[in-house]
């Protein structure tokens, strides 16, 4: 396997590994794997550009999901803030 098959290989790796943290809701291993991910990135692009064009559309599907799964996240927890804000409301309330 030569060098650019293998940093094919290496970013597809990667970045479905980064999708499967976010789908399993896996906060801290989602953030360890983004660290340092755009500068491979960038240092891959800056090396083989336009051979990883394929690579780069399977990546963009992969962050595209990703985005969908941290804001269906933040979604989920804003509505358990909202309740829990109501619920201590009531709490206050009734003990007044």
């Amino acid at each position: 396997m030569n060098a650019l098959e293998m940093t094919k290989l290496q970013l597809l790796s990667h970045s479905k590994n980064m999708l499967d943290a976010a789908q399993q809701s896996d906060w801290s291993r989602l953030s360890a794997l983004e660290n340092g991910w755009l500068e491979q990135l960038q240092t891959s692009v800056s090396q083989y550009g336009n051979e990883l064009t394929q690579v780069g559309l399977e990546i963009l599907k992969d962050n595209q999901k990703i985005q969908t799964c941290v804001e269906s996240k933040q979604k989920t927890l804003s509505k358990e803030l909202g309740q829990n804000t109501k619920n201590i409301s009531s709490i206050k309330s009734y003990l007044e």
